[in-house]
């Protein structure tokens, strides 16, 4: 086929004849390479054209839609707003403003959920209460509060007393002092004593052991102190290099049942008195250290 040939069969648009097996078999290898680029040739010919198609396809669909567009809108709307462009903030607010339209509009369709049985009647309770509490009424009953409350009149207050009753508790008024200590009420308040003063019964029970072994009076703290001053200058170490805190002092001279307070004060006074050294800044990590001082290991 030659090329004037396939050009007016290109222009007519008719279709070429299919090719026979014989001109291909009788061809020779530059023949079949020519007609091999031809057929590429018009191949990319024919994308190209339909490529061209697709784009003008596109585009007349894109202007059938534009028109269908301004068929159904607002002519005038459009022209005021090309001429009255507005700004980002404003285009912002406005998409705001129509999703929030839109979450209405759906909330409006949603049903709200039905309330568990009951809960009615207690809201409209609940309201009844706090509108007579601020009206100075009782919560229960349209009646005045009583003098001394704050929430029911005399009926329900006396009622709400009665819910709670001292036990074995016998007088007249509830709330009274007789009906708390009137006869025949027992209280068991104090009949044993709490942890606090159970501890602090022991701690002096040990303290009066301690003083008793050293031989001296438990009458007086000062009694306390001065025996806390010979037990720590007596296990109080010689040498700087051996210092001790307090806690350690206290538990090597058997002082925990005279008080961390009254072991810290026989230090502070051995140390304002010059008997013994202290070392550190007595902060967490570098605690007040305590040893005897040249003049004590001398004299010792």
């Amino acid at each position: 086929m030659t090329k004037a040939h396939r050009l007016k069969a290109r222009k007519s648009g008719a279709p070429t004849a299919p090719i026979p097996l014989n001109f291909l078999l009788a061809c020779s290898q530059l023949d079949l390479d020519n007609f091999q680029m031809a057929r590429l040739a018009e191949v990319a010919d024919l994308r190209r054209q339909i490529h061209s198609i697709f784009d003008r396809l596109i585009d007349q669909t894109s202007a059938a839609a534009l028109a269908q567009w301004f068929r159904t809108s607002d002519r005038n709307a459009l022209k005021h707003a090309i001429a009255n462009e507005e700004s980002p903030i404003e285009w912002a607010q406005r998409l705001v403003r129509q999703q929030r339209q839109r979450n209405e509009a759906e909330d409006e369709l949603i049903p709200l959920p039905k309330m568990e049985p009951g809960a009615a009647h207690m809201a409209a309770a609940i309201r009844y209460q706090e509108r007579n509490i601020a009206e100075g009424l009782c919560a229960v009953c349209p009646e005045p509060l009583a003098h001394n409350s704050v929430r029911y009149c005399e009926k329900h207050l006396t009622a709400a007393r009665l819910r709670k009753k001292p036990k074995n508790a016998k007088g007249s008024q509830p709330g009274s002092i007789g009906w708390l200590h009137g006869e025949g009420f027992e209280s068991q308040h104090g009949r044993q004593p709490g942890s606090l003063q159970t501890l602090a019964i022991a701690r002096k029970k040990r303290s009066r052991a301690v003083l008793a072994q050293l031989g001296l009076p438990s009458e007086s703290p000062a009694t306390a102190l001065e025996a806390a001053k010979e037990a720590l200058l007596e296990h109080m170490p010689r040498f700087e290099k051996n210092a001790m805190t307090a806690r350690e002092l206290s538990d090597k001279a058997n002082l925990d049942s005279l008080g961390e307070t009254t072991v810290k004060m026989a230090l502070l006074q051995l140390f304002s008195a010059g008997q013994i050294r202290r070392i550190g800044k007595g902060l967490m990590g570098n605690p007040f250290r305590y040893s005897k001082t040249d003049t004590e290991t001398l004299a010792v």
